[in-house]
């Protein structure tokens, strides 16, 4: 004679939805537990690059002082006008470089063929910055002086040649005798400098 099997189930309804929260619960919660140590992971690191370059920033901020400090014993200035100066002595170096080469043997010479015997130089100037020869002198008639301004036009390193002012002023020691007193401004420009620009 068989006994028949009774199968009963002792656990709870529902048991296995509890165990699948459970299960997810568990995984958020690592998943929480890694993603909050990453977070002061990168936090820590992060403080420690700024303490570094605080740290070498304060460094560099020491030892400009002290240059500074140094330069100052040496009679350099190095505060921040001086330093916004920098650039405007640049430039003005620059200019001087530039007039190394300039020859005044050169201006003479081009001004002595250019100029009528007749005509007495005074004084001879240049402005470097505009690259502008002015000449003082004086002559005894317009023609004279109408024959410099031509003749400075014809050579090659004059140009714009404009004559500033003129007057009619008597000759000390000679009565009567009347000199044309003129001031005049030309632009100037050397051969030689004007074929090594050619050239480059």
């Amino acid at each position: 004679m068989m006994v028949p099997r009774v199968h009963i189930r002792l656990s709870a309804p529902g048991i296995k939805h509890l165990n699948l929260t459970q299960f997810g619960l568990k995984a958020i919660i690592v998943a929480s537990l890694a993603l909050t140590f990453s977070f002061w992971w990168v936090g820590t690191t992060t403080n420690e690059t700024i303490n570094t370059i605080e740290s070498q920033t304060q460094r560099i901020i020491t030892q400009t002082r002290q240059v500074i400090d140094q330069a100052k014993t040496t009679g350099i200035d190095l505060s921040e006008q001086a330093i916004r100066k920098i650039p405007q002595q640049v430039s003005f170096v620059k200019q001087v470089r530039e007039r190394v080469g300039f020859s005044w043997t050169k201006l003479l010479t081009d001004l002595e063929s250019s100029v009528p015997k007749r005509i007495m130089m005074h004084a001879v100037s240049l402005d470097d910055k505009t690259n502008t020869v002015l000449l003082n002198g004086s002559t005894q008639s317009l023609q004279d002086l109408n024959l410099l301004i031509h003749q400075l036009e014809k050579h090659q390193a004059f140009h714009d040649v404009i004559l500033t002012q003129h007057a009619k002023k008597k000759k000390k020691g000679a009565k009567g005798q009347l000199r044309i007193v003129f001031s005049m401004k030309v632009s100037y420009e050397p051969q030689d400098r004007l074929s090594k620009t050619i050239k480059s």
